[in-house]
């Protein structure tokens, strides 16, 4: 078996390595110094769930898609950043010939829709989700570090295909110590994510504070408590759902395990923005924002942290 990492963050090293521990070979798409990094001096995982590192060469580490192997790969993971989705979705397609007629490509992001950039290129049956809730945080190029964790990943499709194929993946991460499973549900699991990532995630990045901090704070709280309920409001009207029946059951379960488990994680996009990056708010609370307008329904707290995120892009 042999995977290729799209995607060389915090994530994509973390998981890359994971794999690799488990004796699968595993290439990244990488740049600049982490391109570097990877091939001078491999790549390692650190953190919960055990410290595992692949010495320089065990690894494969790439540059562009021209120099990828032909008919190689079983399995493309895509961790990369969602702003990324077009353009990787493109020379992927471009690059077919790296993967065998039979791979499968999982998406490994944040947000709700990223498939979309995919659909316009390759089969829907190809098309997989990884729901992640585990933070990571990139110490060095070529380093990750497991930082928080609260629930398994999940691996599974939004559009019914069957889910064993996904039983490799599964079975590695799982013996590199990092929880895993299959569903069938997968949709559920991913909004059940973006209630998570669309309440914490741009409002620590605007406060520059960890999770922990938020939850601290009356005021803070008021506002979660605001953008929780604006998204179980768009969900209804567009048909999704989440494990949670409404946001008072989900409210229980965010503030009583969620933000304990994950509370000293520090905002991908509070990372992001520290390093004067455009972040994914668009697949975020954007994301509600655009869902909202189309069904008619009003999410002035989704509004106002989607206008400030893209001020403070504005000003890098």
């Amino acid at each position: 078996m042999r995977i290729l990492m799209i995607g060389a963050g915090a994530v994509g090293i973390a998981i890359g390595v994971s794999f690799e521990s488990q004796g699968i070979q595993v290439d990244f798409l990488a740049r600049g110094k982490t391109l570097e990094a990877i091939r001078s001096e491999g790549a390692k995982r650190t953190g919960l769930f055990g410290d595992y590192c692949c010495a320089p060469g065990s690894v494969g580490a790439y540059g562009t898609y021209e120099e990828l192997p032909r008919q190689a790969y079983d399995y493309v993971i895509i961790s990369a950043k969602t702003t990324a989705n077009l353009q990787i979705s493109q020379a992927l397609w471009k690059a077919e010939q790296c993967m065998k007629p039979s791979a499968k490509l999982v998406i490994m992001q944040n947000g709700w829709g990223n498939e979309a950039a995919y659909e316009e290129y390759f089969p829907k049956d190809k098309i997989y989700h990884a729901r992640v809730i585990t933070g990571f945080q990139r110490t060095s190029p070529n380093v990750s570090q497991i930082t928080v964790h609260t629930a398994p990943i999940l691996l599974g499709s939004l559009f019914g295909s069957e889910v064993t194929c996904m039983q490799p993946l599964q079975q590695a991460l799982q013996a590199s110590g990092i929880p895993t499973e299959l569903t069938t549900e997968v949709g559920k699991y991913l909004w059940a994510k973006m209630l998570y990532n669309t309440t914490l995630n741009p409002l620590g990045a605007i406060l520059g504070v960890h999770y922990g901090q938020l939850a601290q704070s009356q005021a803070s709280t008021l506002i979660m408590n605001q953008l929780i309920e604006e998204t179980f409001a768009v969900m209804k009207a567009a048909g999704y759902s989440a494990p949670w029946e409404n946001a008072e059951e989900y409210k229980k379960v965010f503030y009583g395990t969620l933000i304990p488990d994950t509370y000293h994680h520090r905002a991908s996009t509070l990372q992001d923005i520290e390093k004067k990056q455009k972040t994914e708010i668009d697949t975020l609370n954007g994301c509600i924002v655009r869902l909202a307008k189309q069904y008619g329904i009003p999410v002035p707290g989704h509004t106002m942290l989607v206008c400030l995120i893209k001020s403070i892009e504005d000003n890098f």
